[in-house]
């Protein structure tokens, strides 16, 4: 907790104070512009996703209610599913004090508006948030990607980060634990030569889909696929390992998990290095799952990331049973490498890039 002068200092700071004090005395009708346009563009953002969006979107409340600009010019918006897959182009939305209608322009000059003493903004552009308030910019962003009224895929990539720390680099959750080779206490080799329930990969996910489980309390319906091959029937192409779908969000995400590093099999202690291959096939295999979702579904909106443990050690023989930290975290800081022609991040909205969790072995 800090102290009072922090705290002071923190709340002046906040965006809707800097908003109220631009426009000075008008206190009532700056505050009620901020919670319109708050509300109005958390629910755009239900139909599009921002961090996909390569144009200008602007909100704007003008303190009157009356239009912005010729509202002959502008469209009354019936549905906001006219949103889906909005990827550029220029959007003017103008809310209104009972939140009952929205107009939307796309081809006014918003330099018009922008230095009006009685007209709040909002503006995202290529991932930045702003407001302009009586001719002051007020920056308001908060994240690298997307935006702070649409967090659901910062949540999960945030929490996917606490995972790669908090369970994956010391091996601290006891599923994830289970996918290492006995004896196998310095956490060299993975589990090799099982099948079913005895693979590594059963262990990750398991572990993954119950720490995200635990994570998103509510608001959120998971799935995994380990509910589906429970019936035993693996003649048919397994689910996503994870598919987490927000309710109010209109979002989804698909996560598949694959793992790279060294096995020991179970019957003769042989042991056979996964690289990246693995990888690329996984890319592949999450990329057929991004596009059945995708026509399953036309009006959801989709992120898919694939989770590589790299559990890689330089060095291995089958009859090591210690290693130096120079080989055991030789591989901690060294990129995935990706076939150009799996490279589906770089060409496809809402197909991103591998998301790589170190795991550690204990070093002599």
């Amino acid at each position: 907790m800090g102290n009072k002068e922090d705290i002071v200092e923190d709340l002046s700071n906040h965006y809707s104070v800097k908003v109220m004090r631009a426009f000075g005395g008008k206190v009532d009708p700056a505050s009620k512009a901020i919670s319109v346009i708050a509300k109005c563009v958390t629910e755009v953002f239900r139909y599009f996703e921002p961090s996909f969006f390569n144009g200008d979107f602007y909100v704007c409340k003008k303190f009157d209610d009356t239009f912005c600009f010729d509202e002959k010019r502008g469209s009354l918006i019936y549905d906001k599913n006219i949103f889906l897959n909005k990827t550029e182009g220029k959007i003017i939305i103008q809310s209104f004090d009972d939140n009952s209608k929205l107009y939307m322009w796309e081809d006014e000059n918003i330099d018009d508006i922008i230095n009006d003493e009685n007209v709040l903004i909002y503006h995202y552009k290529e991932n930045k948030e702003c407001f302009h308030a009586n001719k002051n910019e007020i920056d308001i962003t908060i994240y690298n990607e997307g935006s702070r009224f649409a967090t659901q895929y910062n949540d999960l990539v945030n929490a996917l980060k606490e995972y790669a720390v908090k369970k994956i680099y010391h091996s601290s959750c006891q599923h994830f634990s289970s996918s290492w080779a006995e004896p196998s206490p310095k956490r060299l080799f993975f589990k090799g030569g099982g099948s079913g329930n005895n693979i590594p990969e059963k262990f990750m996910q398991q572990s993954l889909h119950e720490f995200l489980d635990s994570h998103f309390t509510r608001g959120i319906k998971m799935e995994s696929s380990r509910e589906f091959n429970t019936i035993g029937d693996y003649t048919k192409p397994k689910p996503v390992d994870v598919k987490v779908h927000w309710r109010e969000a209109n979002r989804t995400a698909l996560i598949e998990v694959k793992f790279i590093g060294t096995i020991k099999k179970d019957s003769d202690g042989e042991i056979y290095e996964y690289k990246e291959d693995k990888v690329n096939k996984g890319i592949g295999q999450l990329k057929g799952y991004f596009d059945a979702t995708k026509q399953d579904s036309p009006t959801t909106i989709l992120k898919s990331y694939l989770v590589v443990i790299d559990g890689r050690r330089n060095n291995l023989t089958k009859g090591t049973s210690q290693i130096s930290p120079e080989d055991g975290m030789f591989f901690e800081n060294v990129a995935l490498q990706i076939s150009d022609d799996k490279k589906f991040h770089e060409t496809i909205v809402g197909f991103e890039e591998p998301i790589k969790m170190f795991a550690t072995p204990i070093c002599d």
